[in-house]
């Protein structure tokens, strides 16, 4: 991508998260904390620069939107484990997380033992 392309691009992207910060601050206060630390959480396993976990932080804000014009209390609406909720909507949106590696080499190394064993039997 052309540099000036580039430009443009993170100009648009930075106005489009300034909206997106405008909409969560119109939510009820309740449903604004509940935001905030599962935005959190997604950012903290997010891998590399965190873009493809975007797109599931804005589902959050229209899921929670949701809740909040229906009048539903935030902890009834997501459930009174917030983290547990965080973990599984992050494992929901298939995106790349740093967690994964390590799992995926976990799995790969236990596989390639047992089969090891296997043949020595």
């Amino acid at each position: 991508m052309h540099p000036i392309n580039s430009l443009k691009k993170m100009i648009e992207d930075k106005k489009v998260w300034g909206q997106h910060e405008k909409e969560v601050a119109k939510l009820p206060r309740d449903y604004q904390i509940v935001y905030k630390e599962v935005e959190k959480y997604l950012f903290n396993f997010a891998a590399g620069s965190g873009t493809d976990t975007i797109e599931g932080i804005y589902g959050l804000l229209e899921f929670l939107k949701e809740g909040a014009e229906a009048g539903i209390p935030v902890l009834e609406y997501v459930g009174e484990d917030v983290g547990e909720f965080a973990e599984s909507y992050r494992a929901s949106l298939k995106t790349k997380s740093w967690v994964d590696d390590p799992k995926k080499k976990a799995e790969k190394n236990v596989a390639k033992k047992l089969a090891e064993l296997e043949k020595e039997k």
